[in-house]
C-alpha cells in the first residue's frame, strides 16, 4: 500500500485506505447483472466502505488476493476466488464490478493481474444450466451417475476412472455441456467454484482448461484451502439430489 502513497498523498489515512481498495479492486468484472449507470471507481469504493458487509468482504479479498495483485503468483488460489465471490454478493459490492478506472494506469494494471481469478464468461449461469439439466432425461440421468461416481471428488480426493468416464459422457450431452461452460452464480456460487476447481485439479491435466477456475495443476491450492470448503460440499450434493427427487415426484 505504501507504493501508492504518492498517488494519493493529498488525502488522509481513511481516504488512503479507500483509494487502495479502489486500486486493488479496480473494475472487477464478475459475470452478473449491473444496474444503473456506471460509477467512477472511487464512488463505487465509497459505497462499499459505507456497508459493513462489503467493507469486511473487501478486507478478506485484499488479504486472500494479495499474492496475485503483487505479482508474486500468476494463478489464482481458490480462497481468492471465494473472496471475490463473497464481495460480489454483498449489497454494494456489485457496484465495484464495472466501475470506471478512467485514465488510472495502476487500476488498469490491477485489472489485468486479477483476471485469472475471475470466472470465465458465459451466456448462462450454472443455476439455470442445472435446472435445464434436471428437465432433460438424458442429462439428469448423467448427473445422477456423476453424483454417485464422483462423490469422493467433493471431499478433495483423487478423481476415479469411473468419474472421468462419467464426465466424458456428460460432455457429449448437449444440456450437460452447459454445466461445463456455465458461470457459477446464485447462492451455490462458492460451492460451484470449489467443485469446478476440484474437477480441474483432480480429473484433468493442465492442458484441459476447465471453466471458472484459473488454476493449473502445477499450482494447486494448499490442503487447508480445500478443508475450508468441505462442510459446504455435503449441502451442495444434498441440494442437487433433493432437486432431482422433487422433480421425479412431481412427474
Amino acid at each position: 500500500m505504501a507504493s501508492f502513497a504518492g498517488f494519493i498523498k493529498w488525502t488522509g489515512r481513511s481516504t488512503l485506505y479507500l483509494c487502495c481498495a479502489f486500486v486493488l479492486f479496480g473494475c472487477l468484472c464478475i459475470a452478473s447483472p449491473t444496474h444503473g449507470r456506471r460509477l467512477i471507481c472511487w464512488q463505487a469504493i465509497m459505497k462499499c466502505h459505507g456497508e459493513s458487509e462489503c467493507h469486511y468482504a473487501y478486507d478478506q479479498y485484499l488479504y486472500a488476493c494479495a499474492p496475485v495483485i503483487n505479482g508474486d503468483r500468476k494463478k489464482c488460489p481458490s480462497h481468492c476466488i471465494s473472496s471475490l465471490i463473497q464481495l460480489n454478493l454483498t449489497e454494494t459490492g456489485p457496484s465495484l464490478e464495472d466501475c470506471d478506472c478512467a485514465s488510472d494506469p495502476v487500476c488498469r494494471s490491477t485489472k489485468r493481474a486479477i483476471e485469472p481469478c475471475l470466472p470465465r464468461t458465459s451466456n448462462m449461469g450454472c443455476t439455470e444450466a442445472r435446472r435445464q439439466c434436471e428437465r432433460d432425461s438424458q442429462c439428469s440421468s448423467a448427473m445422477r451417475d456423476y453424483l454417485f461416481h464422483c462423490r469422493k471428488l467433493f471431499g478433495g480426493e483423487r478423481c476415479s476412472d469411473d468419474c472421468r468416464r462419467v464426465i466424458a459422457n456428460m460432455r457429449n450431452i448437449p444440456k450437460a455441456q452447459q454445466l461445463d461452460t456455465c458461470v457459477c452464480d446464485g447462492t451455490e456460487r462458492t460451492i460451484c467454484e470449489y467443485v469446478k476447481v476440484s474437477m480441474k485439479n483432480f480429473c484433468f491435466d493442465s492442458l484441459d482448461r476447465y471453466a471458472g477456475s484459473g488454476l493449473s495443476d502445477s499450482e494447486d491450492d494448499s490442503e487447508d484451502d480445500y478443508d475450508e470448503m468441505e462442510d459446504y460440499i455435503y449441502c451442495f450434493t444434498v441440494t442437487i439430489v433433493y432437486s432431482f427427487v422433487s422433480t421425479e415426484v412431481k412427474i
